[in-house]
């Protein structure tokens, strides 16, 4: 009698043990079914942009933009939000700099609070800039077949766009140094769950 009765706790006990396990591999399945795609186009149909900070005799303070584009889909929960993106230039816990969104044709910086529902896929054309120091020789040459984009800031900078990435010049680009690029990197947070994670995308050009 004894006997009968520890072999069906046993046997409660290994059943029970099953079901656990079972909803844990479902649980974890689950997690890592879904997740957030960062993924780079490979086509970039924006161009490459300069602003001029401030001339001298010499010398020009500008600023470089280059454009990535890319898709970030949601299949990890109902409902995400990227809360804020920014270049990071050291490491994912250093904000380094700041990733400008084109928005209708113009450089803004309203990277946050954008949400998705579940499958939602969202394209974005963005640039990293960079400050560099031309001759003014070098600025001159750049300009000369450059178009007129916009104005920034308070004190009206001008900022030109001068071509694709492509056929950008191959000076203008080496001057960023490979320490530089850095990735960008974009802060979420779920709202299902209500957990924050984080995604990178490396900086390449």
């Amino acid at each position: 009698m004894i006997i009968k009765i520890k072999l069906k706790y046993h046997i409660r006990c290994y059943g029970l043990a099953l079901v656990l396990f079972t909803l844990f591999i479902q649980s974890c399945s689950t997690q890592k079914s879904g997740t957030v795609k960062v993924e780079r186009s490979k086509n970039i149909s924006i161009p490459v942009k300069i602003l001029i900070h401030e001339t001298n005799k010499d010398s020009s303070l500008t600023r470089l933009f280059i454009p990535v584009e890319f898709d970030i889909t949601n299949t990890l929960s109902p409902r995400i939000k990227l809360s804020d993106g920014y270049l990071s230039l050291r490491g994912g816990n250093v904000q380094s700099g700041s990733i400008d969104l084109l928005i209708d044709n113009k450089l803004d910086l309203a990277f946050s609070n954008i949400k998705f529902n579940k499958n939602e896929k969202k394209h974005f054309k963005a640039y990293t800039s960079y400050k560099l120091i031309l001759s003014n020789h070098e600025k001159d040459e750049i300009l000369k077949d450059a178009k007129f984009a916009q104005y920034m800031f308070t004190s009206k900078k001008e900022v030109y766009d001068i071509g694709s990435l492509k056929k950008t010049p191959p000076f203008l680009l080496k001057k960023v140094p490979d320490s530089l690029k850095g990735f960008i990197r974009m802060h979420f947070y779920d709202l299902a769950r209500r957990k924050r994670f984080a995604e990178n995308l490396p900086v390449k050009f």
